[in-house]
């Protein structure tokens, strides 16, 4: 399953007055931030990511954007990053604020929230899918191109069998908080393999992509929450185990699924 076609509007301000009104405070801040990027030949290219530009954006989505930096310029312009953000509007607070940090996420007093990424201009590899590009002063991302898989993708299934072995022993421990915490780690993983294996955008964001890309959930994926209560976890983790099993059979996970069914 694939997302919507990236996108490079001949008129940034024109895409972003078409957003739904509902948006209107993120479109105001958008706006803002395309303004400031503008002014700024420091900064080559900016883009925006996630709901926006898929239009599946409500009144609590945050505004995800992409700075392109040039290289020469790179420290310098992360460093006065934390000025940039301030200057949109009245902020309650910045968050990774220390100069230099290249990821800032902003909490406005009008409710919007922004993640901004900073990265040099050089390692543009082009327009990702489910992107609108809003400047590009070098054409860095007038060619799509589709990113390569998340590095650890293919090793979710593998953490997940740990994890719930890690929940058997945490159990055994009598160390309810671990064992809980521990089964909400091989949840994560579950649906992130889930994702990944129906060919769903973003996998590494688990539910977040299934459900913004239209994905089915797991079935019985409800008995897998569990208490804080030694015998609920070890019902929902033995529950979770075999959810897992039915994507990957292995004597580790056969070994798991035995010790989470003794009591």
């Amino acid at each position: 399953m694939s997302g919507a076609a990236s996108i490079r509007p001949a008129d940034p301000r024109d895409w972003i007055a078409s957003l739904s009104p509902v948006v209107a405070p993120q479109a105001r801040v958008l706006l803002r931030l395309l303004d400031a990027a503008e002014g700024d030949p420091r900064i080559r290219a900016l883009q925006v990511r996630g709901s926006l530009p898929r239009g599946t954006a409500d009144e609590h989505s945050d505004v995800d954007a992409l700075l392109r930096i040039a290289d020469d310029e790179y420290e310098a312009a992360l460093a006065d990053m934390p000025s940039l953000v301030r200057s949109l509007g009245p902020s309650v607070d910045v968050l990774f604020g220390t100069p230099g940090s290249p990821f800032l996420f902003v909490q406005f007093r009008d409710g919007v929230q922004l993640e901004l990424s900073g990265r040099r201009a050089s390692e543009a590899r082009g327009r990702a899918p489910d992107v609108v590009v809003l400047l590009d002063r070098d054409g860095l991302l007038e060619q799509p191109y589709e990113p390569s898989p998340p590095w650890d993708r293919d090793l979710w299934l593998g953490w997940a069998w740990m994890a719930l072995s890690g929940v058997d022993k945490y159990l055994r421990r009598d160390s309810l908080w671990e064992a809980l915490t521990t089964l909400e780690r091989a949840r994560s993983l579950l649906l992130r393999h889930h994702a990944a294996a129906a060919g769903i955008e973003d996998p590494e964001l688990g539910i977040t992509s299934i459900l913004d890309f239209g994905g089915t959930l797991p079935d019985r994926l409800d008995e897998t929450v569990a208490r804080l209560d030694a015998a609920d976890i070890r019902r929902a983790a033995h529950v979770c185990a075999q959810l897992l099993e039915r994507y990957e059979r292995r004597p580790f996970g056969a070994l798991v699924l035995e010790r989470l069914r003794a009591s």
